[in-house]
């Protein structure tokens, strides 16, 4: 072959007829050089070195005879083709022509490191995507490891995903040649990809900038959730800046570092720290610079959208590692712009959940909940897919709850609460977005007017009353007879049987609770917070809304006291009360059936009531989770462990005092709102609206109560159908039936499953429980978008001498930090520590009547939590993201349920 020399061309060098040789990547990095942005040095090898090198080696003969036998339908022959083609480049020695010209610089290549990068001719096409299937090598030391990785870039032009995709494109592979870019490392602080269209949303005015700390690598390996910038480029709309819409905190596991030069060079990847994952990688200033920066690429690229790699300096220099076109703005999955948030779950479905209870919870509040609702009420553009199940955590719909905002809020009752379920922004789920969406009035009328006709039931003045006359008629009477049914031996027909009547039970609910939780429990607490701020003020509501709030009667509270009954005869019974102390929860049970003493006895039968009453209780909805009543009962001695440690005086002080306060408040509260101009009729119109807001706290509540219910109905059929499953073969425990969806359940019990099949479920059951028990005590990120995990940039740091969040429950208290993190901790909880939670539930709540505060990570002001807080009249403060981490134990704290306000005591 005719031999082109040199083979080895500086970048600053590169003139125009030279790009045919050079690939795109290092002709787009001349173009930058030339138009004085900061490239790092380097040169190329052209890719006549690259033919060369086949050539010399006969490897183009080899390539040209493999592609004449392979079979692109048979995916095992294209890997062995590709193994053939990779193994003899890496294997063959470089020409000695080539050899010879990277010699010249042998003592820069050891005496400074290198990134040695694939430039391939093919690698941008307009119309085809080739980004990321060529490999770059950083940190490279040394004439023979530079030697070595050109050739490992030679070879990734012929992997098995290369070589597919070049034939699903009909790019001839002939036509595909390599050059190598070998550009010397520069001292990273962050980096990342700016592209100046927005890929998610395919909108051409807004840019979004991806980034970590450390090299790029982490990033594109698409091992981590980088953080997430979007920035509405408003000079396309005729204006002169850029705003920033969306920041998004990815949950940065680690970042990747160069290796010492001891080491050989090479990345090594370095877990972050807590502190640092949750920090910005990235100021505001870094951010404008990289837009203005993006705009003035892609006008120099012909107005084409770019993608643009770039890395940051420890003097916050911005250098350009790579810019291609944009190929990828049309090709999305469907749910591609579906933002998922968990914050709307961390009042409502903030456990851990199985796929199983994903399919049973998640179905009704889909279909009857959304689907059924919206068309009662004529919203026929909502989005019909509710909830989405990721890494073991419920997420909802933004599009549904954006869509609900606007149809049923008006703008002015907007508050932290509602607007906490949406990232921080001004984009189009943007809490400032949210914040001043127009409501829309006609919509909301006419959806009343629907309710009144076709479902009279959802009316604000009804949906409590019908919920408990089902409740008693229905509901209880049917629990007492499937109880008696799953007591027989069951077949498989009677399990299907049974499933079925677990579905149609819960209809009703689910028909009232649409209305009851998300319109008449919201809806009216906002309203009542607005007025009480129209008419008193801000600062007023903060101090008053909180207590005329409390002081409820419902099933929470109920099964709270009598719990408290229990532990009160633990504590007067020495025998007992040592028994317990001085035992595990896993064996207490055990001892108390064995024990012959009179008072034991008394004790288990007061036991026994309670747990016909309120055994269904766990410590969570998940049905994977052994309820209060199971024995041996781990959960519930664990509580009463913590009720029994301190005096009974010291906890009688919190027996809920706030009934009695909750009218003295309301009487303030009264006399005010009175001496305001037409004062008699605001305070009696208030009043309506007030004792409403407490009827739907107390449906709230009296329906998990009932969920709880059904909840244990599902463990106890499911746990049989497992315990079948497992004398089949199919399952290793009974327990990880919950890892089925309920359709596999069906059509296990169906036997509709070939042999094939069935190990296939198998092997996705286990990877279903490993993820489940991977993630079920983690918090997990607060949005989601496709793949992409966030956050809301973190307002506080270890360092911080104040947090602040949603004043949940009123009071000001200053004591120890108490941290659990799982519910099995909970016995630890001592008399007056303020406890610090990722999230609570029902089962967590009994232990606050000897707390001086609660600090937790999710939730607002309706949340269990803040619920039962009130009622013990102990200051919350909800809504502290990563609280678990920030806080130490021991650490003194004060924390004001007033404003919200939590400050480190020196």
């Amino acid at each position: 072959m005719k031999v082109e020399y040199p083979f080895i061309i500086d970048i600053t060098q590169v003139k125009e007829e030279d790009a045919i040789g050079i690939g795109n990547k290092a002709l787009n990095l001349n173009i930058l050089l030339k138009n004085n942005y900061s490239i790092p040095d380097g040169h190329v090898i052209k890719t006549s070195g690259y033919k060369l090198f086949l050539n010399h080696n006969g490897i183009d003969k080899l390539i040209q005879k493999s592609l004449e036998t392979i079979k692109y339908n048979n995916y095992s022959s294209i890997v062995e083709i590709s193994e053939l083609i990779r193994r003899k480049i890496l294997e063959s020695p470089l020409p000695d022509e080539l050899i010879k010209e990277l010699s010249i610089n042998r003592n820069l290549y050891n005496n400074f490191s290198f990134a040695v990068r694939s430039s391939a001719t093919a690698e941008d096409l307009p119309a085809s995507s080739f980004a990321g299937q060529y490999d770059t090598f950083l940190n490279i030391i040394g004439l023979e490891n530079i030697t070595l990785n050109i050739k490992k870039c030679y070879a990734s032009l012929w992997t098995e995903r290369a070589i597919s995709y070049r034939e699903k494109n009909k790019i001839p592979h002939s036509s595909v040649n390599i050059a190598v870019l070998i550009q010397k490392m520069i001292e990273v602080k962050s980096s990342g990809v700016l592209f100046t269209a927005n890929p998610i949303t395919n909108s051409y005015t807004e840019y979004l900038i991806e980034s970590n700390f450390g090299l790029g690598e982490s990033l594109v390996s698409g091992q981590i959730n980088p953080d997430q910038y979007i920035i509405q480029n408003l000079i396309k709309k005729g204006k002169e800046r850029f705003k920033i819409i969306s920041k998004k905190i990815g949950n940065k596991l680690y970042a990747t570092y160069p290796k010492d030069r001891q080491k050989g060079g090479g990345v090594n990847s370095v877990l972050l720290t807590e502190q640092k994952r949750s920090e910005a990688s990235l100021s505001d200033d870094i951010i404008f610079k990289l837009a203005k920066i993006g705009e003035t690429v892609e006008n120099l690229f012909g107005n084409k959208p770019q993608d643009i790699e770039w890395a940051i300096n420890s003097d916050d220099q911005i250098w350009l590692l790579q810019t291609r076109p944009i190929t990828t703005l049309e090709n999305k999955t469907e749910d591609h712009d579906v933002l998922w948030t968990r914050g709307y779950s961390d009042d409502y479905w903030n456990d851990p959940v199985t796929p199983l209870f994903f399919d049973l919870l998640g179905s009704h509040l889909t279909n009857i909940v959304n689907i059924e609702l919206n068309s009662i009420m004529g919203y026929t553009s909502m989005d019909k897919k509710l909830l989405k199940l990721h890494n073991g955590h419920v997420y909802f719909n933004l599009k549904v709850l954006r869509q609900k905002v606007e149809n049923e809020i008006p703008s002015i009752m907007r508050n932290e609460d509602i607007l906490n379920y949406f990232p921080t922004g001004y984009g189009h789920f943007g809490k400032e977005t949210i914040k001043n969406l127009h409501f829309r009035t006609k919509s909301r009328i006419i959806a009343e007017l629907r309710i009144m006709f076709h479902d009279p039931d959802g009316s604000i003045t009804k949906t409590a009353k019908k919920y408990e006359e089902w409740t008693t008629g229905t509901f209880i009477p049917f629990c007492n007879n499937f109880d008696k049914l799953t007591e027989k031996e069951l077949k498989r027909d009677d399990f299907l049987s049974l499933i079925d009547q677990l579905d149609r039970i819960m209809i009703p609910h689910f028909r009232l609770v649409r209305y009851g939780i998300p319109v008449h429990n919201i809806g009216m607490n906002l309203l009542t917070q607005y007025l009480l701020t129209r008419f008193l003020g801000e600062e007023a509501t903060h101090r008053y809304y909180p207590i005329l709030i409390s002081g409820l009667r419902h099933k929470l509270t109920e099964t709270n006291e009598e719990i408290h009954l229990i532990a009160r005869i633990i504590q007067k019974t020495p025998v007992l009360k040592s028994l317990v102390e001085d035992n595990s929860s896993e064996d207490i049970y055990n001892l108390l059936i064995n024990h012959k003493d009179d008072s034991i006895q008394h004790f288990l039968t007061e036991l026994n009531k309670f747990l016909k009453n309120h055994g269904d209780r766990g410590f969570t909805r998940e049905p994977f989770y052994p309820r209060w009543k199971e024995k041996p009962m781990v959960h519930l001695f664990n509580i009463l462990k913590a009720l029994i440690m301190d005096e009974d005086h010291k906890q009688e002080r919190k027996k809920l005092p706030n009934q009695n306060y909750r009218k003295k408040i309301e009487s303030i509260v009264a006399s005010k709102i009175r001496a305001l101009p037409f004062g008699f009729i605001k305070w009696k119109i208030y009043n309506i609206i007030l004792k409403i807001s407490r009827v739907y706290i107390i449906f709230r509540e009296n329906q998990r109560f009932i969920l709880d219910r059904w909840i244990t109905r599902n463990r106890n059929v499911y746990l049989k159908i497992g315990k079948l499953l497992k004398n089949e073969g199919f399952l290793k425990e009974e327990e990880d039936v919950f890892f089925l969806k309920k359709k596999e359940v069906e059509n296990l019990l169906h036997n509709k499953y070939k042999d094939e099949e069935i190990l296939k479920l198998k092997a996705e059951v286990n990877k279903r429980k490993d993820e489940f028990l991977k993630y079920e005590n983690e918090v997990p990120p607060k949005f989601l978008l496709g793949s992409h995990e966030y956050n809301d940039v973190l307002k506080f740091t270890k360092n911080s001498e104040n947090f602040r969040g949603i004043p949940a429950s009123q009071g000001l208290f200053t004591g120890k930090i108490h941290i659990i993190n799982t519910i099995d901790q909970i016995s630890t909880v001592k008399i007056n520590e303020i406890l610090v939670v990722p999230r609570t539930d029902p089962g967590w709540t009994p232990v606050f009547s000897k707390i001086g505060g609660l600090i937790t990570e999710t939730g607002g002001i309706l949340s269990h939590g803040a619920v039962v807080s009130r009622e013990y009249g102990i200051p919350a403060v909800t809504n502290i993201p990563n609280a678990c981490k920030l806080f130490n134990n021991n650490q003194i704290v004060t924390i004001n349920g007033y404003d919200g306000i939590i400050t480190i005591e020196k």
